[in-house]
Formats: C-alpha cells, structure tokens, sequence
C-alpha cells in the first residue's frame, strides 16, 4: 500500500510539528520502513532511510528543519526485503530522487526493455531510473513513465538546478494542502493545512520554489 508526504516552501519553512503528524498519518499505510529526501536553502540534497515505522524514526525530521523541499514515505513492503535498505525508498532518479506509492506490476520487463540496472528488488526503483532513461522534459519523461507502468501509483520527485518538485497521480489517492507560502502533500488527507483538496488523477506537473 504505502504512503507519501511532501512539502515545498514558497517563502516559509516546514513546520516541524505538522511534518510529525503527517508522517504518523502516513505510516497508517507502512510500517515496513521510513525514508525522506529534501533539498535545503542552499541547494544540496540529502537523504535518509531506515527500515521500521515512521514512529521510531520521527527525530530524523530535524534534518529538514531548514528545508525548503521535501519527500517522506512510509513503505508497505511488496518487492524487495526492507531489511535491506536499498529497497526502501526514496529511490534514485538521475540528479533527482523519487518516492512513490504503488506496485509496478512489469518492473521486470520495463528494466530489460530499457535496459535499467535496479540495485535492489524494489519495484519502485525502476520508476526513478526510467525517469532519469527516457528524454524530454520531467513532465513529458513523468507521463511517459505513468502510460508505461502497469499499476496505479503517486509520485513525488525533487531535483535541485533548478530546485522544483515533480508530482504525479494515477489511481493512488494524493491530497494537497495549501497555505499563503507553503504546500504540504500526503495520500491522506488528515493532517494536512488549509484548504485540502485531491490531485487530479492522470495529472503530472513540476512546482518550483
């Protein structure tokens, strides 16, 4: 099942406390193991991942303080061990970094089509070195990437040069919180600020900051 959160600045910076509840919402969907990638003010990106629930791990969120984009998730392991940390995510994709929700149910044959070398056995990571494979704008190459997988999914990316933040739904639920100057994103809806309000499905879109 799986879970995703996010969170880009336009001006502000993350609220610690609502990042927690949001990730305790989250890990209703996965317990397996919990993962975040961000970008600070400075542009550099940083990762971190740990199997086991989100409710062991929330004193990792400190490392975002002063971020100004976000990835988190919460995995319900069904391809690959989450043992074995390679397999949760965030997930490589090119410069950039991904977490998703779903099952990409012919990760196999898109690896060989494509010629991908996954480093672990998450279905998952296919999607970011598909990403980072195909040409084209993010947007275009998110959309290719959407049409060619088999199986509903949500995806939340960032890349720094520009820092922008890539966010793309087809079939898994995905919710928006708006404030004056910030975005918070999760696939519930509790916890979220401001006015909520679904991402439409089969859209695929880049914010920047």
């Amino acid at each position: 099942m799986c879970g995703v959160f996010g969170y880009l600045s336009r001006g502000g910076r993350p609220n610690l406390d609502r990042l927690r509840r949001i990730a305790l919402v989250t890990e209703t969907r996965g317990r397996h193991a919990f993962g975040m990638a961000w970008i600070d003010a400075n542009g550099g990106i940083g990762t971190w991942k740990r199997p086991g629930p989100a409710g062991g791990s929330l004193d990792a969120l400190e490392l975002v303080r002063d971020a100004v984009l976000i990835l988190g998730h919460c995995r319900y392991a069904t391809n690959g061990d989450p043992t074995a940390n390679e397999n949760n995510h965030p997930h490589r994709a090119g410069r950039g970094w991904i977490v998703h929700n779903g099952t990409v149910r012919n990760h196999r044959l898109l690896a060989r089509r494509y010629d991908l070398e996954p480093r672990g056995e998450c279905d998952s990571e296919v999607l970011g070195l598909l990403l980072a494979k195909l040409g084209g704008k993010l947007e275009t190459r998110a959309k290719l990437a959407m049409d060619l997988a088999v199986g509903d999914m949500a995806i939340l990316g960032l890349w720094n040069d520009p820092v922008r933040l890539l966010v793309a739904k087809a079939g898994k639920p995905l919710h928006c919180g708006k404030l004056a100057a910030d975005l918070y994103l999760a696939s519930l809806p509790m916890g979220l600020p401001g006015k909520v309000y679904s991402v439409r499905d089969g859209w695929a879109g880049v914010l920047a900051v």
